[in-house]
């Protein structure tokens, strides 16, 4: 009787050892994922930033350009006609 009992012990013990690993894996698995993920999206945002600002900056330098090679008759007709709007 006790040599059932001790297989049958042994044998949950070896189940649980074996749920538990698995579990244990797909922890890992999933938190890895998920790290990766993390660092995806920062570097993603990272990059949306810097093409925003270099969007920024080409816009600032186009509009400085255009005014400094418009005459001065244009610029206050154009002051004018923002001013009314």
């Amino acid at each position: 009787m006790s040599a059932i009992l001790t297989m049958l012990f042994t044998g949950l013990g070896r189940r649980f050892a074996y749920c538990g690993a698995t579990v244990a894996a797909v922890g890992v698995a999933v938190w890895i994922l998920l790290r990766q993920g993390k660092h995806a999206a920062e570097a993603d945002l990272a990059i949306r930033r810097a093409d925003a600002r270099v969007r920024a900056l080409q816009t600032s330098k186009d509009i400085r350009h255009d005014l400094q090679n418009t005459d001065r008759t244009d610029l206050e007709r154009r002051a004018d006609r923002w001013m009314r709007d």
